[in-house]
Formats: structure tokens, sequence, C-alpha cells
């Protein structure tokens, strides 16, 4: 008698009671446990955005230095030492040209290996290597040399941006991933702005170390 009261009543009402307290956390449309509150999300989320987005924004503005800083360079006396003013064959467009056709040619493949290897390395490494090219290219003694570096130049950075747009969605819902991506862009954009005042410095060290 005792038994069939415990399972029928009181039992029975512990039982779901403690059910409840068990599976309050669960969505009653998905069938999902949640395993922190609203505000803890936010919190977990505002830190991804510090660590990764402010990364990758800042890592995009020395891509777009890497792409732009050859203007800055023939104001600062490059086109003279390497003779970039010759009109046969017209040595200072083909410096420029032959990045956008190493970065065109190469962003699909890039994108591809991306995915393959993981945006974490994949990165990492392109930067450095790229970082690598850049100060080769200060010691540059010829503009063949340079146009070679700058042909590398396009096929290291050719992954970077699809890059960085794949490892954002890997960490956002589709939702919130505008504004991410506008951050990122924004901040690359912003920082990059800076480029002309940051070569401008670098021109006051001409003759520093016996280097121009």
């Amino acid at each position: 008698m005792a038994t069939h009261l415990e399972k029928s009543g009181y039992g029975y009402a512990t039982e779901q009671h403690e059910a409840k307290n068990v599976y309050s956390d669960v969505d009653s449309q998905d069938g999902y446990v949640e395993e922190f509150t609203p505000a803890e999300q936010k919190k977990i989320i505002h830190r991804i955005d510090r660590r990764l987005v402010t990364t990758v924004g800042l890592m995009y503005c020395i891509s777009l230095m890497d792409r732009t800083n050859l203007a800055a360079a023939a104001i600062a006396g490059m086109t003279k030492e390497l003779k970039l003013n010759v009109v046969k064959p017209p040595r200072y467009s083909i410096i420029t040209l032959v990045f956008f056709i190493s970065y065109i040619l190469f962003q699909p493949p890039s994108t591809v290996l991306c995915k393959k290897i993981g945006p974490r390395i994949y990165l990492s490494a392109i930067t450095l290597l790229w970082g690598i090219c850049m100060i080769g290219m200060g010691f540059s003694g010829s503009w063949s040399t340079l146009a070679g570096l700058r042909v590398l130049l396009g096929v290291l950075e050719a992954g970077f941006f699809p890059g960085c747009v794949y490892l954002l969605s890997t960490w956002y819902v589709r939702y919130d991933m505008g504004k991410r991506y506008s951050c990122f862009y924004l901040l690359g954009s912003f920082a990059s702005a800076a480029a002309g005042i940051l070569a401008y410095g670098l021109m006051q060290m001409n003759g520093l170390a016996k280097l121009t």
C-alpha cells in the first residue's frame, strides 16, 4: 500500500519536481540545454569580438599597407635608385601590375587551401611570410628583383581576405556576421589611412645606418 502511494502520489510529484529543476534550462522549441545565461553569452561574444575581430582587422590593415606603399617608396627615392623612370619597358607599371595578376590567379586555390589547413595556421603562416617578403623588398638592388617579390606578395596575400571571412564565419551565427564583417573591414581601412603618415616618418630615416 505504501509503495503504491509513493509511486502514485508524493513520490511521483517529487520525481517530476526534480526533473523540472534539471531541465529548466531546456529550450522548449529547439530542445537543447543552455549552458550559459544570456548575460554570460554576451560577455563571451564581446570577448571574442575583442580578440578575433580586432586581430584580423589589424592584420588586414598591414595587408592594405603592403599594397599601397609602392607609391610612397617611389616618392622617397626608389624610382631614382632602381631606375624605374625608364619608359621601355615601363618598369614602374610592371611592378605595380604583377602583384594584382598573381593576387587574382591564386585567390581561388588559396581559399581552398585555407579551408584544408585551417585558418589559424594558414593566416599566421602567410602573414609571417609576406612580412619577410616585404623586408626583402627594402634590400632589392634591381627592379626585376622587386617585381619578383611583388609577384610573391600577391600569391601570399591572395588567401588572406577570404581566409579572414571564413574564420569569422566559424565563430558567429549568420545574423551576427554583418556587424563583424563591417568592423573588420572598417578597422583595416581606417588604420591603413595612416599609412601615408607612417611612410613620411620612415622617410626621415633616410641615410640611417647607411641605408636609403
